[in-house]
């Protein structure tokens, strides 16, 4: 029965392209002697926005693109939620003046639970169980980043699990240089609470052959007791463009970051600082998803994250297919130092639990066959888990979107995603029983997408959108 569901979208996906193509050669049939009337191109316009202190941002019908060089220069970005925080949609919130892994980025009132992060459209945001993990904000730093699309609600059918829509980061590839010469960029800053970043950036390459590393370090001992903060994050691409215009792509990311969390520091306790400000036990930043920490023991986070991606693509006359498979690996530990029936206690989270592994592949086939209509036609397969719950979810789905320019104005977005969840429940054993094993779970959804936009002016636009979803258990 599945296979028939499979066959069916497919053949779905197959009708669809031969009728873009048919339509297409059948409006360059209509006219083709030299006395024909010029023909009008519709094009899918763009808006373009000057704000937030001199960046870039441009709007589309479906997205919003940030420039994050522009951003750059304009003043200090160290994050990508340091440029979120200015969209209107979006609000980050944070307990915090350091980095925080956990802080909460909202997106039309969903957090990362309900929307998707991706890093050159593959999904970073994985449902893994007991990792606890979610996104991890403070690894995702501009350095390495080109632009950031943002598209708002579960309009697209690219992936599941986006009620609140989509932020797909771009990264930066090497260019085609003449020179070996390599191009080496150095920045750094220092501020109050011995807060100080260092950051190199390395790019060149020779003819088709191109490369970008870069590495930064980041320390601050916060404004708080104990809410210090120590992050390293480094990437690496390699690209080469073939002479058949097909280009590959080879990258590598990893963040470290080790962060502590502000414990209790009372006047009327003997081991006040007066170094810090005063924290009483009933304050609210202390109150993170876990029990208050005092001074005496270990309060902090240490979080991992190792992203490693290989990208094919290939243009194909007004087409082009992209092959991208990628492998995600992090890992959490959590200390803190307690109160536990009355007495101090220190905590552990972590281990097999917090180890998390998530990979998969993509094949996309994007059709521009003419300017007023763009198709994108995909199928992944996704795999996640923990080590001491390993495969946690397999997710499989084919997909089609498509958007039309029906005028100048007025712009359609049609999409549909079939998917299918396979997931494996926590170890159970039966009553009276100690044989554990998992129960096994199969979802098949159908999920249909449409959405209409009218742009009023070149500063207002009204849409109507109208979509089904579906949100991972434990994500």
């Amino acid at each position: 029965m599945r296979l028939l569901k499979f066959l069916v979208a497919a053949f779905c996906f197959i009708c669809l392209c031969w009728f873009q193509i048919v339509f297409a050669q059948i409006e360059d049939e209509k006219c083709l002697g030299p006395g024909c009337p010029p023909r009008e191109e519709i094009k899918l316009e763009e808006v373009l926005v000057t704000a937030f202190h001199g960046g870039e941002v441009i709007i589309t019908p479906t997205k919003t693109i940030i420039d994050v060089e522009k951003f750059e220069k304009s003043g200090s970005v160290e994050r990508v939620e340091d440029i979120l925080k200015h969209l209107t949609g979006i609000d980050v919130f944070s307990s915090s003046t350091t980095p925080d892994p956990q802080q909460v980025i909202i997106i039309r009132g969903f957090d990362d639970s309900r929307f998707t992060v991706a890093i050159d459209g593959r999904p970073i945001t994985a449902p893994t169980g007991r990792a606890y993990t979610q996104v991890d904000w403070s690894s995702l730093t501009t350095s390495d980043i080109e632009k950031i699309e943002v598209i708002r609600g579960g309009a697209s059918a690219l992936y599941e699990n986006s009620q609140g829509g989509i932020i797909n980061i771009i990264t930066k590839k090497g260019k085609k240089r003449v020179t070996l010469i390599p191009k080496i960029s150095l920045s750094g800053d220092y501020s109050r609470f011995d807060t100080h970043s260092e950051k190199i950036a390395v790019e060149g390459g020779i003819g088709n052959l191109s490369y970008f590393t870069n590495f930064g370090n980041n320390e601050s001992d916060g404004y708080l007791r104990n809410n210090y903060w120590r992050g390293k994050d480094a990437s690496a691409r390699l690209n080469y463009l073939f002479p058949f215009r097909g280009n590959v792509t080879l990258s590598f990311k990893f963040s470290e970051k080790d962060m502590g969390y502000p414990v209790v520091n009372d006047p009327s306790r003997s081991d006040y600082d007066p170094e810090y400000p005063t924290v009483p036990e009933d304050a609210d930043t202390l109150r993170r998803g876990r029990t208050i920490a005092y001074p005496g023991g270990e309060s902090h986070k240490e979080r991992k994250s190792r992203h490693l991606d290989f990208i094919f693509e290939q243009p194909i006359g007004k087409s082009s297919l992209k092959l991208q498979l990628y492998k995600t690996k992090g890992s959490e530990n959590s200390y803190w130092y307690g109160l536990s029936k009355g007495k101090l206690i220190q905590n552990y989270l972590g281990g097999d639990d917090g180890k998390e592994k998530h990979y998969g592949g993509i094949f996309q086939y994007h059709l521009n066959l003419w300017k007023d209509n763009s198709l994108t036609v995909g199928y992944d397969q996704r795999w996640m888990g923990v080590k001491s719950m390993p495969d946690n979810f397999r997710v499989q789905a084919g997909y089609f979107d498509d958007i039309w320019a029906l005028t100048h104005k007025l712009t359609l977005n049609l999409g549909l995603r079939y998917a299918h969840m396979r997931e494996l429940s926590y170890p159970y054993a039966d009553p009276g029983t100690t044989t554990k094993y998992r129960h096994k779970f199969k979802t098949d959804l159908w999920l249909p997408k449409c959405t209409v936009s009218y742009r009023f002016s070149p500063k207002t636009e009204a849409y109507v959108s109208v979509n089904r979803d579906y949100h991972l258990p434990l994500c």
